[in-house]
């Protein structure tokens, strides 16, 4: 399988909608998913990478931004992580993965994280795989304005 991992590039924002919507179920219209893509693209404190087969045509996608707290070292955020059904267990996600790791290192940041459903098994175990350890279980709370 001829793979390569790459910048996002403001192309490629169809295929992320599409990935956003069946595999990850976000419901955000694709207008806004190419403004979002225009603007992260062009920002240090994101990157957005994406794996592409020999046609590039993305097959997968990650996210990752800054996090900063104040009670602990600055590290990275993985924000949204999707592969497409056809191409997973092929190293992919795993390859995604090391490019934010890559990023973490090289801007100095001190880990990575990332949150993932309770229900979603088959994600903790690949991120247990990666070497990623469970820290707690937390609500997701948010207010839309």
């Amino acid at each position: 399988m001829n793979t390569n991992i790459r910048r996002c590039m403001i192309s490629d924002a169809h295929d992320i909608y599409e990935l956003s919507r069946q595999e990850l179920g976000y419901d955000f219209s694709e207008e806004q998913v190419v403004q979002n893509v225009r603007r992260l693209i062009g920002s240090a404190e994101n990157l957005l990478m994406v794996a592409v087969d020999s046609e590039d045509k993305v097959i997968g996608f990650i996210h990752a931004n800054n996090h900063d707290p104040i009670y602990a070292p600055p590290m990275k955020d993985i924000v949204a992580i999707a592969v497409s059904p056809e191409f997973r267990h092929h190293g992919i996600g795993r390859r995604l993965i090391n490019a934010v790791e890559e990023w973490a290192v090289a801007t100095g940041a001190k880990g990575v994280r990332a949150n993932s459903g309770i229900q979603q098994k088959n994600a903790l175990a690949f991120y247990k795989s990666m070497g990623y350890e469970y820290i707690k279980t937390v609500y997701n709370i948010r207010k839309m304005f």
